[in-house]
């Protein structure tokens, strides 16, 4: 313990000199209205306005919790009955196609809903995620699908993401993207082929999603989408989807990829909201990357203060006294590149996590 407040001591003599060195976080980005939604609709007559209205409450429950179950518990069916008790304010807007309805909810009642039915919300501060997807023609010819592509299935899957609240980015492919990664880097998923190629649009995770036939010997709908996620350092996830439609398929697509970030990253009503919280870090060879981590640890949102408990055998605890949930300040360590979260699966935002620092 007299060591540990040694080296305390010595951050604060030395602290000045290592602030130009630290690599910022992740900033992943915050989500705005989370609480409204807008719904196309013929016209403004009651009966279509009243389903409208409980269309958008749906909406609006699926992306502050990201869990597709809510939807199926009863105290959600009861509030989609009753959902005049649960809107603020609404009013028609007329977009250059369509007329849509925009509703804002109370925002204290609709969480109070996502936690009576068990779930929790999800922090309006979200990964924003780069999206590779290669598609393969019924020729079985394969390409590349851009921010510039107007196919079905990445019109759905831009709209499907927003409606859930889901931050994305598509490739340009232009000369720099050609030159760096093809067709066959991300069928065959060459991980470091993808990471390069990916560097230059600065996302917080990368999506591959391979899009195909199915073998109608096997599976009732005719195409398929298998998916790959990692986000951060050390979080990795894969899925896939069977659709009767590529547009089907990138709906699907961000509703899966949603439901696992937010259950990782969802904050539930019993969830203590201020108070102190430990975090461990390894792989800490120098007294200059202690110094490091607890500015890092300092410089995150909602964190008051940092206590550094021990350090020993490259191994440091720090105290965090926080102002928030612990799982907002795991998620953005998680989306930190200084760090590896270990066992991330494991865990829950009521135990200490354990990272490994890079050495970068």
């Amino acid at each position: 313990m007299r060591a540990s407040k040694i080296i305390t001591v010595g951050l604060l003599m030395v602290i000045t000199t290592i602030l130009n060195c630290t690599k910022p976080a992740s900033a992943a980005v915050e989500i705005h209205q989370l609480y409204q939604a807008q719904v196309a609709v013929e016209n403004q007559a009651t009966d279509e306005r009243n389903q409208a209205l409980r269309q958008a409450l749906a909406q609006t429950l699926l992306k502050v919790s990201g869990d597709d179950a809510v939807l199926e518990h009863e105290q959600v069916q009861s509030a989609l009955r009753n959902v005049r008790n649960y809107v603020v304010q609404f009013g028609y807007r007329q977009l250059t196609d369509e007329l849509v309805l925009w509703v804002q909810f109370d925002q204290a009642q609709i969480d109070q809903i996502i936690h009576d039915a068990g779930s929790g919300v999800w922090s309006s501060r979200r990964p924003e995620l780069l999206f590779w997807l290669v598609a393969e023609d019924e020729q079985l010819r394969r390409h590349i699908l851009g921010s510039a592509d107007g196919s079905p299935v990445v019109e759905a899957l831009r709209e499907t993401a927003e409606q859930r609240g889901l931050p994305i980015k598509l490739p340009l492919l232009d000369l720099n993207d050609s030159m760096t990664i093809g067709v066959v880097d991300l069928w065959a998923r060459f991980d470091d082929r993808i990471a390069f190629a990916s560097a230059r649009y600065d996302a917080d995770g990368i999506v591959v999603a391979r899009i195909y036939q199915t073998d109608p010997a096997y599976y009732d709908q005719p195409w398929m989408l298998d998916w790959t996620l990692q986000l951060g350092s050390g979080l990795r996830w894969r899925g896939e989807v069977t659709a009767d439609t590529s547009a089907d398929l990138g709906r699907l697509l961000i509703n899966q990829v949603t439901q696992r970030i937010s259950q990782r990253f969802r904050i539930g009503s019993q969830t203590e909201m201020a108070g102190t919280w430990r975090v461990q870090i390894q792989n800490l060879t120098q007294v200059t990357d202690v110094i490091q981590a607890e500015q890092l640890l300092q410089n995150m949102p909602s964190v008051h203060r940092v206590q550094l408990v021990s350090y020993g055998q490259q191994i440091a605890t720090f105290e965090l006294f926080i102002q928030t949930d612990p799982a907002q300040i795991m998620q953005a360590l998680d989306l930190n590149q200084l760090l590896t979260p270990m066992n991330p699966e494991q865990r829950s935002e009521f135990e200490m996590p354990v990272y490994r620092w890079s050495q970068s």
